[in-house]
């Protein structure tokens, strides 16, 4: 792996600044970016002494960390973390990045564990143009080897809905990815574990395969765009039957394409497709009149062309343009010429003629727009055309011939969103994943960790559309926490336990967890710092910017599991003792909860048992939501925006924080804008937090000082980051969390 030149404390910190300038040109965290890189928290020897929560994190050469929808792996007393290179701005695959630490807190970077150049077994770039998401790591004893997991997507999409597994026999690599490439879990197995396609699916639609991706015929393919490293297109052309492929396929085309090297001097003849064959006859077509030859030649040359058998003429023939169909509805012979700068290419010819009656006709290659050969910049956008008339043309990306799946087959099922979980008492692994929108969907993977058993599968909160899991033991029982399907916007965790991972049966009802955002993040991994049989967990998030993926961070809290029951706290930033095995605690306390509060008004919707909209339920301590569509909810719902809450805290006390869980439907895009003010007689009001500009929705935590009585909160509007609208159906706050130390001491 490629390592990174260390740099000094200066640049460190001008790094860390240039990440809070571009945080707050986003309208990301405005309020909070001047406290982002504490003192207490960066040292001078650039150092951690704790995890920054929600803020700029930073390696140990002053970058900041990549390591998004990430995992840690312990190995010879060194941690080794996992995750996403966003360092692109872009969900696009750059590479999954490798760090490692002796203390949790300091991360140096060791490299790309995999990337767009990484091979499979087979000599494949299969990952030159993809997704590679939520990456994770796991030692097998019995081969000696390092695994290492994804999800794998198209460039451009969520169809593939695969995983891609790659092996090392060192846990810094070099990684392969295993001859099976990317694939669905359970795909082609004899024991039919799978959807099948052709079979209708419980959302009520027939099963399709999605992969290898199709288009048809004259259509820009968006998963062709902008490709920036060498990649191998493949694409045939398939006949359809009823929707489906059938075995009647053409030859395959290829275009390799070497990324950023100087392309040839020479000028190439125009490829024209269908080809004619040299020394045979005309190629023959459907006489149906709908059949197509395009011609493609190097991005900056013109072509130049004729359909009567005549020789092209740049003075006199008519100019190609990219995509155009020539229609071959009669029989005609085709020639074509490139022109660039002062040179003059080989004529390309082809002959056609219409298919007698009973003639059967070939199935004819696709038509690759772009040329395959070398470029020196990335190449913006590639099409694809049929020529065949009544085929879907199937391409892929990875080196591999497109095999299409056809109506009877099974297709696996799909696998999203994804956490590895090894059992350290059974020592069994496990792939709990997302399975579209559907199912939660667990497997006991092989002997070696490579791939799935297929018996071993089952469904979990059917049509509930839980993903993003994370699993860790305790005791008798394995605990696994999960969000809910809301895209790259937060909402709330929920947790269940078991007694038996295999058993199905036995997962436990679903409860909340943490705030109704999760505290803005996503989970990904819980693990255990404790020594010496003794406890002690840490949750481990992403927190995403949307609109803003090289500012996304991370969100690392105390995780407590006592008597079956799992909680969640916040913290801005967590100290691991990893010597002593303990999670230091804050020396802050919780100073709103209970005190008297009031607010400028509430709404005159009907309150309930379970329905309380009044002030007291912002500081009563119940942060986490039961039900996003209010059946079962306590927030403060107040009668319009704008609106304000105030609490008492009773006395003056020393600041330290306030957190606020603004109100959220289900992982909705809503974000409140507020200002935090503090006072000391309820009438004169210092402003101490302004987050008017606020495009994150859910949680925030503003950093308080001074001795202060009152704080109060002004929401000044609730804004729908998407769709640029007011969005005051959505406001209210779930809790607010004043903390800090009596003025007294």
């Amino acid at each position: 792996m490629q390592r990174r030149r260390t740099i000094g404390r200066a640049v460190c910190l001008a790094t860390a600044a240039a990440f809070l300038a571009g945080a707050a040109a986003s309208g990301i965290a405005p309020a909070v970016a001047k406290a982002a890189v504490a003192p207490a928290t960066v040292q001078d020897t650039n150092t951690y002494s704790a995890i920054p929560n929600g803020q700029p994190y930073l390696d140990t050469d002053g970058n900041p960390i990549h390591a998004h929808g990430g995992f840690t792996l312990k190995h010879e007393g060194v941690f080794y973390w996992v995750g996403e290179d966003k360092s692109h701005n872009r969900a696009t695959f750059k590479g999954v990045s490798m760090y490692k630490s002796t203390d949790l807190e300091n991360w140096e970077y060791v490299g790309a564990a995999l990337s767009p150049e990484t091979l499979d077994a087979n000599g494949n770039k299969v990952l030159a143009h993809c997704k590679v998401e939520r990456p994770k790591l796991l030692y097998n004893e019995a081969t000696k080897k390092f695994v290492l997991w994804g999800h794998y997507e198209m460039f451009d999409g969520y169809a593939a809905s695969e995983v891609v597994v790659a092996t090392a026999d060192k846990i810094e690599g070099p990684y392969t990815v295993t001859a099976k490439g990317h694939f669905r879990p359970g795909a082609g197995n004899a024991e039919g574990v799978g959807a099948v396609v052709g079979e209708t699916q419980p959302n009520g639609q027939p099963a399709k395969a999605d992969y290898p991706a199709t288009v048809g015929s004259g259509a820009a393919v968006k998963n062709l765009s902008e490709l920036t490293f060498d990649t191998t297109l493949k694409a045939t052309s398939v006949v359809m039957k009823d929707g489906y492929p059938t075995e009647r396929q053409s030859p395959v085309a290829t275009a390799e394409y070497n990324i950023g090297a100087s392309p040839a001097a020479d000028l190439k003849a125009p490829v024209m497709g269908p080809a004619q064959s040299s020394g045979t006859g005309a190629v023959v077509v459907n006489p149906n009149g709908l059949d197509n030859a395009f011609i493609t030649s190097a991005p900056d040359s013109t072509v130049y062309y004729t359909t009567d058998g005549s020789e092209p003429d740049p003075a006199a023939s008519a100019t190609y343009t990219s995509g155009t169909p020539i229609r071959l509805d009669a029989a005609k012979t085709v020639k074509a010429v490139a022109v660039r700068d002062s040179q003059t290419s080989p004529v390309t010819t082809a002959s056609y003629r219409l298919a007698a009656p009973g003639e059967e006709v070939p199935v004819h290659p696709p038509v690759i727009s772009v040329p395959g050969g070398s470029y020196p910049d990335a190449i913006s956008q590639v099409r694809l055309y049929a020529t065949s008339s009544g085929t879907a043309i199937h391409y892929t990306q990875d080196g591999k011939d497109p095999d299409p799946l056809l109506q009877g087959e099974n297709m696996g099922f799909g696998s999203r969103d994804y956490t590895l979980y090894q059992d350290p008492v059974t020592g069994k692994a496990y792939l709990v994943t997302a399975q579209d929108h559907i199912y939660l969907r667990v497997w006991q993977l092989s002997d070696d960790y490579t791939d799935v058993v297929p018996s071993t599968q089952y469904p979990m909160f059917v049509g509930q559309a839980r993903e993003a899991p994370a699993l860790i033991r305790e005791g008798g029982y394995t605990y696994m926490i999960t969000s809910k399907q809301s895209g790259w916007y937060p909402n709330q965790a929920m947790y269940t336990r078991t007694t038996d991972i295999s058993d199905p049966s036995k997962w436990e009802e679903q409860k909340p967890v943490g705030d109704n955002t999760t505290f803005h993040s996503q989970p990904t991994q819980i693990i255990d710092v404790g020594k010496n049989g003794k406890h002690e967990y840490v949750y481990l998030g992403d927190r995403w910017y949307p609109h803003a993926l090289v500012q996304s961070n991370y969100v690392w809290l105390p995780l407590e599991i006592e008597n079956g029951q799992m909680s969640l706290s916040y913290v801005p930033e967590l100290d691991i003792n990893v010597r002593a095995g303990k999670v230091k605690e804050p020396n802050t306390r919780l100073l709103s909860l209970g005190k008297p509060v009031t607010a400028s008004g509430v709404t005159a919707e009907p309150q309930t048992a379970t329905q309380r909209y009044g002030p007291e339920t912002a500081n009563d301590g119940v942060s986490y939501d039961l039900d996003p569509w209010d059946s079962t909810s306590e927030f403060y719902k107040s009668d319009k925006v704008p609106f304000s809450w105030t609490v008492d805290l009773e006395k003056p006390y020393e600041l330290h924080r306030i957190d606020i869980s603004a109100r959220t439907v289900g992982g909705s895009d809503a974000a409140h804008r507020y200002s935090v003010s503090v006072s000391n007689d309820g009438v004169t009001w210092t402003e101490a937090a302004d987050n008017r500009q606020n495009n994150l929705v859910g949680f925030k935590s503003h950093p308080l000082s001074g001795t202060y009585r009152y704080v109060k909160v002004d929401v000044h509007d609730v804004w729908d980051v998407v769709h640029n609208q007011r969005a005051t159906w959505e406001r209210g706050l779930h809790e607010v969390s004043v903390y800090g130390l009596p003025a007294d001491g």
